[in-house]
């Protein structure tokens, strides 16, 4: 009878360790993103950290500076990025710009308008299907810059 009494504790014990991990387990930010009708891959693979506070205001941690390939376009990513989300609206962007010829523009803003992403850099904007953007891309190191 106590071995029957051990084994029922020691099989309840492994199931509320298993729920506990399960219930704690934090999303990814690509998760994340999905909570707010943004696709994974706005952010490229590799994220390293981030932090989101009650307030909507992140931070997020790469590997370090890279470059993505979208559309005929090259997205510059520093090792840290900032902002601030709410649903489908990324405002106060930044550390993510964009090269145009020879200058590299800021991009401040990211907005979701049904299946279109519209990258906000000042009043210079441009919109992409959102499925551009439905997977993350590998993040290639990107030539050094001037900041």
């Amino acid at each position: 009878m106590a071995k029957n009494q051990l084994l029922i504790l020691l099989v309840l014990a492994a199931s509320f360790a298993a729920s506990s991990a399960t219930a704690t387990k934090t999303p990814t930010i690509y998760e994340f993103l999905a909570k707010y009708d943004f696709p994974p891959g706005i952010l490229p693979e590799g994220v390293q950290n981030y932090t989101i506070q009650p307030d909507g205001s992140f931070d997020v941690t790469l590997l370090g500076e890279c470059e993505i390939h979208v559309a005929g376009f090259t997205l510059r990513y520093e090792s840290k990025i900032q902002g601030s989300i709410q649903s489908m609206l990324i405002s106060g962007l930044q550390g993510v710009s964009v090269n145009l010829g020879i200058n590299r523009v800021a991009i401040n803003s990211v907005e979701r308008n049904g299946d279109k992403l519209k990258f906000g850099a000042g009043v210079v904007s441009k919109s992409f299907p959102v499925g551009s953007f439905a997977s993350s891309p590998r993040c290639n190191p990107g030539p050094a810059f001037p900041k």
